[in-house]
Order: C-alpha cells, then structure tokens, then sequence
C-alpha cells in the first residue's frame, strides 16, 4: 500500500522524531542515542537531497522537545551538512515526554505537511469522507 502511495512523488519529505531522553542517551551501558543518530544518516544516505528532491527535518524530544532541523534548513546544502547537524546533536536527559515530541512534530507545517505522499493521504481520506 505504501509503495502505491510513493508512486508519482518527485520527491519526498522524511521527518524523524528522535527520543534523546536519560533512558536512550545512556542505557545499561550502550548509548543508544549515537546508535539512532548512526540510524538516521543511514536513511538519509539511501535518498538523493536538496531543494526540488527529498527533504529532511528532524525533532528531538525528552522532557522537553526541540526542532533540530526543519525540511527547509539544509535543502540548499550538502549531505555532509545534514550529517554534520545529525552528529552535533546532544541527548537532551531527563525524562520521556513523547506527546510533547510527537506535538511538536506534527504542529510543524514545513516540517511535516507539505509532501506529495501527505497530499495523496488527505486526498483519499477526504474522498473516503465525503
């Protein structure tokens, strides 16, 4: 279903929404926060980015949420850049709070709402619905 869903898409928007609290950052003795942040450049190495192709923005949430970066921050830049950003980020602790993140993730227009796969989503919903 997905596939048929893609089909026709020049391009794609993926969002990653990454739990960066106390509990991943330092679990029983494996930092499980640089295995997902190793995770999400594999993901972004598979697709061909930039402006007019796919785009990627990314949110991290524990207690708190924070944007790191939106589709629209390296669309004009390197696969490096975005790397470099990913590399940068740091676990933000303390507890799991992943309403908060997943609010942040979906309020995020340019973030989240702009893709031809949403688009084509909405389109069949809102047909189911009428």
């Amino acid at each position: 279903m997905l596939r048929g869903l893609l089909a026709g898409c020049e391009y794609r928007d993926i969002g990653f929404l990454v739990d960066s609290s106390g509990s991943i950052v330092e679990n029983a003795g494996v930092n499980t926060f640089q295995l997902m942040k190793h995770f999400v450049t594999r993901i972004i190495s598979r697709f061909d980015v930039g402006q007019g192709k796919n785009l990627v923005g990314l949110v991290q949430f524990s207690e708190t949420a924070e944007t790191v970066f939106t589709f629209s921050t390296y669309a004009n830049s390197s696969k490096a850049d975005i790397y470099r950003a990913v590399d940068e980020m740091t676990g933000l602790g303390q507890n799991t709070n992943t309403a908060l993140g997943l609010r942040l993730f979906t309020t995020l227009n340019d973030l989240i709402f702009r893709s031809c796969f949403y688009a084509k989503i909405s389109k069949r919903l809102i047909g189911k619905i009428k």
